[in-house]
């Protein structure tokens, strides 16, 4: 018992003396440095992406896109200067230490003895050492867990079609197509006029039924394109119904419709124009070249492809899930921002790499890689320890503010990274 008082005073103590050198000097504040070096960085990184696209290496979306993302990279990168930035100190500190003293044994002491476990000091019998359970602060639970918890809220709340919409998304990425049918349909019976609610619950369907669009799927494809002439996805789905059913001239139709709506998605529109051709019909005049079509034989196509992250063989990859916890669901919309990052763990604050997503789609897997890098000497396989993050913006704006909702960062080797990493955004920003 003496020792463990003895063991208490001493480590009193150290924490005194490692507080007392940042009490009682005083500190210079930053210059700025650092920030005007990170801007004329970003600069340079503009200047080389213009010449790029005026050479014609960029097309305009891949422009935008690099530039939002070094938007973004120099936000965070002076957010970071600026939080470490001390104030100068003056005679306060000393004060402050003295206070610290006389108050953390008076405090820690007889709050351990009156919530803490004494009896195990002593020695007493049948005492036990407790254990880490699995609801530890900042450790995310299965999301099968997270995903009975929405489910129970909805159904204590079933008005909310906002809610029932997270929840169907949520169920479509874990490939329960029975349940997202059901979510879904709320979400139509709620607002029997949204076309998002009515191409969701045609998409679950048709997963659900081995990826045959039926009958009841073309009934609400049909509504939402009366609703959203310029739907691609209802168009697109409409084609494979059709073209399921051996009407090639109809899904033609549809798909042509389609086809130079996606001028700005070069990848999906290389995707349904091989399908028109494939099926004998003829691109409609579109400015996007496709890549040279192979000889096969028409066959029922897929959904719509979704976008996916590409991974770099040869550089550092991580796979960051991403979820949110129940509890904030009612303070988020489907089409806030998510921001999944990587950073240094020593080093500048500028992200290493970022991906852009939704709140609709939550829970999500990304792979952070280093083509996602801004610069060739700021990627992730340039250092050996990376702290990985995720936000969701309300703003959509990279500077995180007062009502933004954030994950606990997870430091990870990025040459030796885990399986997954598990964040769960919980924590609002205040």
């Amino acid at each position: 018992m003496t020792l463990f008082w003895i063991i208490t005073a001493a480590m009193i103590v150290v924490a005194l003396a490692l507080l007392a050198p940042t009490l009682l000097r005083r500190h210079a504040a930053t210059s700025d440095s650092t920030e005007r070096f990170n801007v004329e960085i970003a600069r340079e990184r503009l200047a080389d992406l213009v010449a790029e696209k005026n050479a014609g290496g960029l097309s305009d979306e891949e422009f935008n896109q690099g530039r939002r993302d070094l938007e973004l990279a120099l936000a965070q990168d002076l957010e970071g200067t600026a939080e470490i930035k001390t104030p100068t100190a003056g005679s306060g500190g000393r004060w402050a230490l003295l206070a610290a003293a006389i108050l953390i044994p008076l405090i820690t002491i007889p709050t351990y003895l009156q919530i803490g476990s004494p009896q195990l000091i002593a020695g007493m019998p049948g005492a036990a050492l407790p254990t880490a359970g699995h609801g530890a602060a900042g450790e995310m639970p299965p999301v099968s867990e997270l995903v009975e918890q929405l489910r129970a809220r909805m159904e204590e709340n079933p008005d909310n079609a906002e809610g029932w919409f997270l929840l169907g998304r949520t169920y479509m990425r874990l490939q329960n197509y029975t349940q997202a049918v059901y979510a879904f349909e709320q979400v139509v019976g709620l607002l029997p006029d949204e076309p998002a609610g009515l191409l969701s619950l045609a998409d679950a369907l048709s997963m659900r039924d081995g990826r045959q669009v039926g009958p009841r799927a073309v009934e609400l494809l049909e509504k939402a394109l009366s609703i959203d002439p310029d739907s691609v996805t209802a168009l697109w789905l409409l084609g494979n119904a059709a073209f399921d059913n051996g009407d090639s001239a109809t899904a033609l139709g549809y798909w042509q419709r389609a086809y130079p709506l996606l001028e700005g998605e070069p990848a999906m529109q290389s995707e349904l124009g091989q399908m028109i051709s494939q099926a004998g019909g003829k691109l409609p005049a579109a400015p996007a070249a496709l890549p040279p079509i192979m000889a096969a034989t028409p066959s029922a196509p897929a959904a719509p492809p979704t976008a996916t992250q590409s991974v770099d063989a040869d550089g550092a990859a991580i796979v960051v899930e991403v979820a949110l916890a129940p509890s904030l669901m009612e303070q988020v919309s489907p089409t806030d921002t998510v921001f999944v990052l990587a950073r240094a763990e020593s080093g500048p604050p500028m992200p290493l790499a970022v991906a852009r997503q939704q709140v609709g789609d939550l829970p999500l897997k990304v792979t952070l890689t280093d083509a996602m890098a801004m610069m060739p000497a700021m990627k992730l396989s340039s250092f050996p320890r990376v702290k990985v993050s995720a936000k969701i913006s309300k703003s959509g704006q990279a500077g995180t503010q007062p009502g933004d909702i954030t994950a606990a960062d997870v430091v990870v080797d990025s040459g030796n990274p885990p399986e997954s990493v598990q964040l769960l955004i919980n924590e609002v920003v205040k």
